[in-house]
């Protein structure tokens, strides 16, 4: 009886995972793994397998109540000894994560584990613009807990590696400073890597500076307290939750398109703000990440293409208030959501772009773009 019951629990996973497979694993913030398309060549050397094992874990029934679970009984018996560690202010480590007093952080990333990737990304985007001058480019950096050693306040010099490596005029390159730990306390999320409210309404008015447009005009923020629990908090249960606030603007009319047509709006700000979201996550809030997202307020005036990841996904329907179409790509996943790969020259051409403005941190200027662009 129960070898019956755990193989027709492991057989709903498989069909789960075939037939109407999850897209979303809330609780770590992540696409849901998708069972893979079966290639001989994928099969030999074994990504098919890896690639159907994972997906399979991501689509049985009650994973992630069973991954919770364990989580909350593992971290309550640890939390009081890393509470007596973190007494004495610095990281205290636990999994893949850290404490530095009541925030969970990562370590910073030294220079020399980035540098030839950043360097890459610098070559990159003026190769893109020297191919382009009729469109003007602009980096915007976000610095993190990964750019700044919080024990000491000794700064990596990431973003000095990018920008000393760019060849676009300075007054095109700017960043959100993080100096202190009190810096990002006040930017960022206690459970999450991303910005806060206040953290995007700083990159917003950076943005709009460094592109020389007026910032729509905030009317405040709403904010529900002890809601929230980050990506972060995925595996360290027990953690208390932390507000969650979004700023408030008044948009002028636009329509918005993502690869499979037009959607309602972006992201779910007002359902939050009505008190009608059931689950508040950063992506539920602000907006999935998709490889193209299109906002068009019908309005003439320039086109902007926002380059980036999750980081932009909180500003880009204000940046898109000032412009006629504001266009985001997200490399990690355009080609395989559009079925061709991201051309820069082409892409300018076709959509008519004025501006460019890359928009990420370590990760994206580290990674994925040294990684996913192409000239």
């Amino acid at each position: 009886m129960t070898v019956g019951l755990l193989l027709l629990f492991l057989l709903a996973g498989l069909a789960r995972a075939l037939l109407s497979p999850d897209t979303e694993i809330f609780y770590e913030n992540r696409p849901a793994k998708r069972f893979p398309v079966f290639s001989t060549a994928s099969f030999l050397d074994g990504t098919y397998q890896s690639d159907a094992e994972d997906a399979f874990s991501d689509q049985v029934p009650a994973a992630i109540r069973m991954k919770k679970l364990y989580n909350i009984f593992d971290t309550r018996a640890a939390l009081p000894v890393i509470r007596m560690l973190g007494q004495g202010g610095g990281y205290v480590g636990f999994r893949n994560i850290c404490f530095f007093e009541d925030m969970l952080v990562v370590r910073p990333v030294a220079l020399t584990e980035k540098e030839d990737a950043f360097l890459a990304a610098a070559r990159l985007i003026g190769g893109w613009q020297e191919a382009a001058p009729e469109s003007d480019f602009y980096v915007y950096y976000i610095e993190t807990d990964r750019d700044l050693n919080l024990e000491t306040g000794k700064k990596t010099g990431l973003y000095d590696c990018l920008a000393g490596a760019l060849t676009l005029p300075a007054e095109r390159v700017g960043r959100l400073r993080v100096d202190s730990f009190a810096d990002y306390r006040r930017l960022f999320f206690r459970t999450d890597h991303h910005w806060n409210a206040d953290g995007s309404y700083q990159g917003y008015l950076d943005l709009c500076a460094l592109l020389d447009i007026a910032p729509l005009t905030i009317r405040g923020q709403y904010r529900v307290p002890a809601c929230y629990h980050g990506t972060r908090a995925a595996g360290v249960e027990g953690v208390p939750a932390e507000d969650f606030a979004v700023n408030l603007f008044d948009y002028p009319d636009m329509t918005v398109s993502v690869p499979s047509g037009s959607i309602p709006d972006y992201g779910m700000q007002s359902l939050f703000v009505n008190g009608e979201l059931e689950s508040v996550s950063y992506g539920s809030v602000f907006g999935v990440d998709c490889g193209e997202l299109v906002f068009d307020t019908g309005r003439p005036g320039k086109n902007l293409l926002v380059m980036g990841d999750s980081y932009d996904n909180a500003v880009v329907k204000q940046l898109a208030a000032s412009f006629s179409k504001t266009y985001c790509v997200d490399l990690r996943s355009f080609s395989s959501e559009l079925g061709h790969p991201f051309v820069m020259a082409d892409y300018l051409r076709e959509h008519g772009i004025d501006c460019v403005v890359f928009v990420g941190g370590v990760d994206y200027f580290g990674a994925t773009l040294p990684q996913e662009g192409g000239l």
